[in-house]
């Protein structure tokens, strides 16, 4: 994920709850808000690829 990124926004559409759940248990552990966000995209884009 780069500033430049447009799949970004995108991919947080696809989000589902369980990943927001994970979302705010990395930010409450005091993780950034951007690392979280990309460890939990870049979790989902593996899943998806590996389910192909």
């Amino acid at each position: 994920m780069t500033a430049g990124d447009e799949a970004f926004p995108s991919a947080l559409d696809q989000w589902t709850p369980e990943d927001w759940q994970e979302y705010r248990s990395r930010i409450e552990d005091g993780e950034g808000s951007v690392r979280a966000m990309d460890a939990i995209t870049r979790r989902w884009a593996r899943e998806t690829e590996a389910s192909r």
